[in-house]
Parts: structure tokens; C-alpha cells; sequence
């Protein structure tokens, strides 16, 4: 691991992306994305996402027009992402997210044909926390992940992302993948030269390994916890596949679909916010178990790192993703 301080390597990324032919705006976008997922501690959606929109432009090319509304019922929006970049693609859906919830109470907001991964589901709850709204969301994806009983890969890692917004601005927010292991992390494992935990992937054969590079591309990541993971990657594909995604897909780029339901809980109550305050503080609160500190809720750890992370001004990356990214400008 090397440390780096943040705005050297913004400018690192912000310099690998333009030499792509990307615009400034669409380049601003994708950076703080995937520089905010990396200082909060998800690496597997951080600079490695930077080295993998590079290789996804030099084969897709400069996208000739940006993201454009097909459908529009007022509260439910699909939206085709004429393959701009994720982050990008996600903006949108994000922002319409809100002024739709906003207007009408509950929005259901979609988009599709994009390339490249959307991020971390916290980068986008946070913003929607922030302007007081529940989210519910996620993404399909490459088909990467196993059924309990096969060992083919047939949906993807599929991540279901929980955002609920306190009066402290303490929010509860939940990232998590459908799958033992998310994408992201099979490649900085493959990037670190580190083995995976025991029941995450299994090889060609469907035998269990521990080796990151059996999982692609012949081997497959397990589901979350047998059928129960399962049964919720495949429900993201059914509503992946509702605003004009492809299921069961094996292309890494293209095929996805993200999604966003917005709740604006001001519409039936006016102490909504206060009781979620005041619920997470008693759950924080309580007693913790044997060898822990104290208690924490889904999102605490990673709002935590990344705050210490920008008072320290500086991170730590993997040595081989600096080492690819610096080799991305020359």
C-alpha cells in the first residue's frame, strides 16, 4: 500500500480520464464518485473502477450524446444512458430521484445502457439521506454469481443499498452485495495478490477455492447466505430488466440496469426524521457484547473513514492500481 494525499491522486484520476477524450464535466462526475468510495474504505469500488472506465472507453469509445428520458409518467422515469459512463448515468437518475420524491411523495427512477460500474449504492444514499428522503435501490449486473445448486454464473452480484435519513444527519444507510463477495473486491484481492475468505468462489469445476482468479472467467462468486442471497440478486434482475436492462447477461458493460425508489416521508409525517434519531441513538447506545467497544449500524464504519480519511488528507491505495493508473498517463 502506498499513501497518497487526496488531491494528488484526484488529479491523477482527474488526468487519466481526460486523457480519454471524456469531458471535464463527465470526468468531475466519475472521479468524486469513485474517490469518495475509496476514501471511505470501499476500494473495490474506487480507483480500480478509474483503470476500468480507461479500458471500457478504449473499447466503446467517446459516448456521442448524453443520457435521454424515454419514458416519463410523472413519478416513474427510465432513463437510456447512450453508453455514457455509470457514475455518470447514475447522476442522473439521482437527481431526478429527488425532484420527482419531492414532488410526488415516492419516485421510482431507472436507467440502462451505460458502461462501466455505477459505484457504491452509499454514494448515491448519502446524498439522498441528506435531502431527507428513504431510498431503496440497486443494480444488475455481469453475470458473475452461482444459483446454491450450479456452477455456472448467472446473475450478478447485484447490490441492494438501504438509506434511511436522520434529524442528526446521522443516517442509517446499508451497501451490501447480494453475493458472499462483491465484484469489486475479487479484483483488489486479484490486484493485492491476497486470497479470498473460504466460501466465497468456486472454480471451473464448481469446487470451492480461494484463489481470486478462479472466479473469472470460468468459476463463479457464491450467493449471499444459499438461497436467500440468491433469491434477491434475482429479484434485481426482474426489476433491472423493467426499465430496459438485459438479465442473466454475461457482457460486462451495457447490459445493466439501475434503479432508485425515493420516499419522502414528510408526505405522512412530521416526526419522522426525530424518531429515526432518536431509534438509531438507542440502538448505538446499547450494550455492547463481549469484546466490542461499543455498537454500531450498517453505514457507521464507512461514514467514520471517510471523515477521518479527509482530515488526515491523505489514503492509502494499492501499489499496483497506483502503478496502473500512473502508467494510464503516460
Amino acid at each position: 500500500m502506498t499513501e497518497i494525499k487526496i488531491n494528488d491522486l484526484k488529479d491523477l484520476c482527474t488526468k487519466v480520464l481526460l486523457k480519454t477524450g471524456l469531458t471535464q464535466e463527465h470526468v468531475d462526475i466519475t472521479v468524486d464518485h469513485y474517490l469518495e468510495n475509496e476514501l471511505s474504505g470501499k476500494a473495490s469500488h474506487g480507483m480500480v473502477r478509474v483503470i476500468q472506465a480507461t479500458k471500457a472507453i478504449a473499447q466503446f469509445g467517446i459516448p456521442n450524446q448524453g443520457p435521454e428520458t424515454i419514458k416519463d409518467t410523472g413519478n416513474m422515469v427510465s432513463i437510456k444512458g447512450h453508453n455514457n459512463l455509470g457514475p455518470v448515468l447514475g447522476r442522473m437518475i439521482l437527481e431526478q430521484s429527488i425532484d420527482r420524491a419531492q414532488e410526488h411523495g415516492i419516485a421510482f427512477v431507472g436507467g440502462f445502457n451505460y458502461i462501466i460500474n455505477t459505484g457504491s449504492m452509499a454514494y448515491y444514499l448519502r446524498r439522498l439521506t441528506d435531502k431527507n428522503l428513504i431510498g431503496f435501490m440497486s443494480c444488475n449486473s455481469v453475470a458473475t454469481v452461482s444459483a446454491p445448486s450450479s456452477k455456472d454464473a448467472l446473475i450478478g452480484t447485484n447490490p441492494i443499498g438501504l438509506g434511511i435519513p436522520s434529524h442528526d444527519a446521522n443516517h442509517f444507510i446499508a451497501d451490501f452485495a447480494t453475493s458472499a463477495m462483491a465484484y469489486g473486491k475479487v479484483l483488489v484481492a486479484m490486484d493485492k495478490g491476497e486470497p479470498l475468505p473460504e466460501g466465497c468462489i468456486i472454480d471451473k469445476d464448481g469446487n470451492p477455492s480461494t484463489n481470486p482468479k478462479d472466479a473469472f472467467p470460468d468459476g463463479a462468486i457464491l450467493p449471499l447466505a444459499d438461497y436467500r442471497g440468491f433469491a434477491l440478486g434475482l429479484f434485481v434482475e426482474m426489476i433491472a430488466m423493467m426499465v430496459g436492462a438485459d438479465v442473466l447477461d454475461h457482457e460486462l458493460h451495457g447490459k445493466d440496469g439501475l434503479f432508485i425508489i425515493a420516499i419522502d416521508p414528510s408526505k405522512l409525517s412530521d416526526v419522522y426524521a426525530n424518531r429515526v434519531h432518536q431509534i438509531l441513538d438507542q440502538i448505538r447506545n446499547s450494550a455492547p457484547a463481549p469484546e466490542h467497544n461499543s455498537v454500531s449500524i450498517p453505514g457507521d464504519r464507512s461514514a467514520k473513514t471517510l471523515q477521518e480519511t479527509l482530515k488526515r488528507g491523505s489514503v492509502d491505495v494499492a501499489d499496483k492500481t497506483l502503478e496502473k493508473l500512473r502508467d494510464l498517463t503516460t
